[in-house]
């Protein structure tokens, strides 16, 4: 037997030396040693008629400057505040939380100089400001860190109009109080108001933010038990959701939950009740609302009445009457109302786990309050959840290198568009991809003449086959042809539009084998009384998708508009008002059917519809680019709190490489259980959905679970760009690339970039553990650990008998559940080998040994961690260890362990939480033969 452990041993260290040799990245440019010199700020695009900045360059060449010079100081400093009633180091600008709101004209010239009065270096991000690669304000990628004492000043073009905000991008910071907003005014006035109001949201805790980071990476419960959201085994059993339980647990998922981090205050300009008796009735106001907070989603709405959409992040939208608006994390949204006469009307934001809100009164008199927001259903999410078979583990797979840069690039030819299955590993969506973009897919039989869903998309990706519609270049779809689709809208004759002339006339191009929409009428949608949509006129029975790979149609869904107002948008046709375009994109272009690629498992309540967004101005990009399509999955687990993209957290990803003078697409595939707001620094894209040419323009997008959104951009700039989840333990997590154009980065940056990776730490090592005083055993735990490695050690020890026992390991992580791990065990000698009769003696009484080991250790369904360990003398245990909530404070946990040819035990234990770190337990070991019970700490 020592030879097989000396032979596991050796495996364990080989696997470790492997792995260990990955480093960061990079794809090298085949053209970098002969590219020529070119100005950054003209594009390297045609004009695109349109006064939105689809780039950088572009609206700095329509912008007439001012020839203004606009400046403020910020200072950034270490104070003592209060917003809760209890005393805390903050950080503020200028004195305040948060910092002043900057506002400009477009055209302007910005200087704004920075002072640093920390101990410690500090950041400012221009959040969705285009600007020069060095001004955006991310440590060590694209700009120097303002170290202690310095002050830095900023200096750019302010190209747009709009509200925008800004933040510290160092580290917590922006948790404890580095923000502050901004305000552009365009040259030309779209509206006029009496009163131009920020509101910026924030989320506010007087826990230190790095250890509510090393509490979610311990996996510690109390942040649930604050916002009454365990979803414990007595709920769990109340709201009859025990089948939709144990399919989670099956699938190795926990509960669903909404977010992750518990706030004693939620903030409106840094008060959680802010007052503007300067607001006259019958005045008009413009709400800016920014979403400044670190991990918190808002609902909005108003106690007046519905509010009119007008702008989002910072660009003007077709107006939009809506009666509440989910608001994701750094999204800014412009809404204009009228206060009514009689009373100071309320604005609420409320936190969409349900665990509080902030208010803003408007006007004089008694308050009149807005409807209140549901708390989240979270066993109706859990039960949507396990309905879709595991597609929501959203797993890391940190045993593989990344493949990012594997994207599907398309050059003067027809444009093939992957339809992934939800439950395909991305990595592998990235190689179909690229093998697909030689094949043309053949889905003949497929009759669209009747079915028109949203214009095609205006990027021309086949100038080969140009094809007219409303006076745009056509893109070929994936070999669809969507040209004919109409959705609620016949032919002008009453009768099928004749198809397009086909390349292949045995099979015209855009079929799909035996899909036969014919007879599908979607121009009889009703509304029933209880508000369900009735599609009257649908018949789905002639329609086979068996032909259809990776495209699953059990759970597309048509539901009524998320948007409790029932007021419709006059831009779209009548008989598709209410209709929810989140859950079924049918973009022509794009090809991304969200509905169909991931169906959000969220309900309407906590949807964000961007299908109600649409651009005042039609975007068309310039034709004849190459397109390069990158598709991300946004992956996670949620057991060790490691985030990242295609399985891969910063520290160890590729960055995305693009060049200037590409349309660049990604598909972002949500395969986890939580909702992600996903920022592109320097950069507007065009959200595909389904609003053909009027996509809107975003710099901030969120993903749900199982949704999948498409966005496309032209990279028209130079340098390297963050791009990132935008909830700030995500992103701390590993939920982070660098966009790259492939250039040198700038002189100022040049020798200190590499330690952009360090300054992220998604791969600090974090440590805890938990010390169980009681009497008669007294047990503790140690784990130190980063993203692949860890030190944990234990032991337990009876205070009557003084018999103990402890193991120290090094463990090495291969993707989520599976880990080697080696080391020494160490106590008393029947605890730790077998007894064996035909040894002819017993071990002596309290004799103490110490023994390497080597192992495995795997999770389980049912979220059992199992474990298989062998020493020296040949000696094998296995172990199967779990818990779970009886009660939101009472947890139940269990161990057994058989030494092959000795013993059997089991432990039971329940555990009761009094606060983060104090918990009382009671236990029984068959080992020891005797019940215990003390006070146990958390550190």
């Amino acid at each position: 037997m020592k030879h097989y452990f000396f032979a596991l041993l050796g495996v364990t260290m080989l696997f470790t030396y492997s792995y260990g040799q990955h480093q960061q990245h990079t794809i090298p440019d085949a053209n970098s040693s002969t590219q020529q010199s070119y100005n950054p700020d003209k594009s390297n695009f045609s004009t695109v008629k349109t006064s939105l900045p689809v780039s950088r360059p572009q609206a700095l060449a329509n912008v007439k400057p001012t020839g203004k010079r606009v400046t403020y100081d910020l200072v950034i400093d270490e104070q003592t505040v209060n917003l809760t009633g209890k005393s805390i180091k903050g950080m503020t600008i200028n004195g305040g939380i948060p910092g002043p709101t900057m506002r400009f004209t477009e055209g302007d010239i910005a200087i704004i100089r920075v002072q640093n009065k920390l101990k410690t270096e500090t950041s400012l991000h221009w959040h969705g400001i285009l600007l020069p690669n060095k001004q955006d304000g991310v440590s060590y990628l694209n700009t120097p860190p303002i170290q202690a004492g310095d002050t830095y000043t900023f200096e750019y073009p302010l190209v747009q109009s709009g509200t925008y905000w800004f933040h510290s991008h160092t580290r917590y910071q922006e948790q404890v109080g580095v923000y502050g907003s901004i305000v552009i005014q365009p040259q030309r006035p779209v509206y006029k108001v009496d009163h131009d109001l920020v509101l910026l949201l924030s989320d506010w805790t007087t826990e230190n933010p790095a250890y509510i980071l090393k509490n979610l990476k311990r996996r510690n419960e109390w942040y649930s038990i604050r916002r009454g959201n365990v979803q414990s085994l007595n709920r769990i059993i109340q709201h009859k959701a025990v089948g939709a339980y144990l399919r989670q647990s099956m699938m190795k998922m926990a509960p669903m939950d909404i977010s992750d981090v518990y706030y004693e205050r939620f903030l409106i300009n840094g008060r959680d009740t802010v007052r503007y008796p300067e607001i006259k009735a019958g005045q008009t106001v413009r709400l800016r609302v920014i979403n400044a907070s670190a991990s918190t989603y808002f609902h909005v709405n108003y106690a007046g009445g519905p509010m009119k959409l007008i702008a989002a992040d910072g660009l003007d939208v077709q107006p939009v009457d809506v009666d509440r608006r989910l608001i994701a994390i750094a999204e800014t949204y412009d809404f204009l109302i009228t206060v009514p006469k009689g009373g100071a009307f309320e604005v609420r934001a409320s936190a969409q786990d349900g665990s509080g809100y902030a208010t803003a009164l408007l006007g004089t008199g008694p308050a009149k309050y807005a409807p209140t927001i549901p708390r989240p259903d979270l066993y109706k999410l859990t039960a949507n959840m396990s309905r879709m078979g595991g597609m929501g583990m959203g797993t890391m797979n940190m045993g593989h290198t990344d493949t990012t840069a594997q994207a599907n690039m398309s050059m003067n030819g027809p444009m093939i568009h992957d339809m992934p299955g939800m439950n395909q590993n991305a990595n592998q969506q990235a190689v179909n991809l690229t093998k697909q973009a030689s094949k043309k897919k053949d889905m003949g039989g497929m009759d669209h003449s009747q079915m028109q869903m949203g214009q095609s998309s205006p990027t021309q990706a086949t100038p080969t086959k140009p094809k007219k519609q409303d006076g745009m270049a056509e893109t070929s779809d994936r070999g669809m042809d969507h040209s004919q689709m109409d959705m609620g809208r016949k032919p002008t004759d009453g009768k099928p539009a004749p198809a397009k002339k086909a390349a292949r006339p045995t099979k015209p191009a855009g079929s799909m084998d035996g899909m036969n929409h014919s007879g599908m009428n979607m121009g009889g949608m009703n509304t029933t009384k209880d508000g369900k949509m009735a599609m009257t006129g649908m018949d789905h029975g002639q329609m086979d998708h068996s032909s259809m790979p990776g495209m699953d149609h059990s759970k597309m869904a048509m539901k009524m508009d998320s948007m409790p107002n029932k007021k419709t948008d006059s831009n779209k046709p009548d008989d598709m008002a209410g209709m929810d375009h989140t859950n079924m994109n049918m973009d022509a272009k794009s090809g991304d059917m969200a509905g169909m690629k991931g169906m959000s498992m969220m309900d309407e309540l906590n949807t964000i519809d961007y299908g109600i967004l649409k651009s005042p101005e039609p975007i068309v990009f310039p034709a004849n680019h190459p397109i390069r399509e990158i598709p991300l999955t946004l992956t996670g687990n949620m057991f060790r709190y490691i985030w990242g993209f295609n399985g891969q957290p910063l520290s160890r990803a590729d960055m995305i490489q693009i060049r200037r003078g590409e349309i660049v697409r990604m598909q972002l595939m949500n395969n986890t259980m939580m909702m992600h707001p996903i920022h592109l620094h320097g950069h507007y894209f065009r959200v595909l959905n389904g609003q053909g040419q009027y996509s809107p323009l975003k710099h901030t997008i969120n993903v749900s679970p199982m949704q999948s959104v498409t966005i496309e951009f032209m990279a028209d700039d130079d340098k390297d760009w963050f791009f990132h989840c935008h909830l700030l333990y995500h992103m701390l997590s590993g939920m982070a690339r660098v966009v790259s154009y492939g250039d040198k980065p700038d002189s100022s940056i040049a020798s200190i970039q590499k330690l952009h990776l360090r300054d992220m730490r998604d791969n600090q090592p974090f440590t805890w553990g938990y010390l169980q005083l009681g009497y008669p055993l007294n047990y503790f735990a140690l784990n130190v650990s980063n993203n692949k490695n860890a030190i944990v050690a234990g032991g337990d020890h009876n205070w009557r008998t003084n018999q103990f026992e402890f193991d120290l390991d090094y463990e090495r992580y291969f993707g989520d559940w599976f880990r080697v791990f080696a080391g020494i065990d160490g106590g008393n000698e029947e605890f730790l080998r077998r007894v064996r009769p035909e040894d002819g003696v017993l071990p002596a009484e309290g004799r103490r040994i110490i023994r390497p080991v080597a192992g495995i250790r795997y999770m389980l369904p049912f979220l059992i961690q199992s474990e298989v360990k062998l020493d020296t003398r040949g000696n094998v245990r296995f172990q199967l260890s779990g818990q779970q909530m009886l009660f939101p404070r009472l947890d139940f946990q269990y161990q057994t362990q058989w030494l092959v040819g000795g013993y059997l035990r089991a432990h039971v234990e329940l555990q009761y939480t009094v606060t983060k770190n104090l918990f009382l337990h009671t236990d029984y070991d068959t080992r020891y033969k005797t019940f215990a019970g003390g006070l146990g700490y958390n550190f």
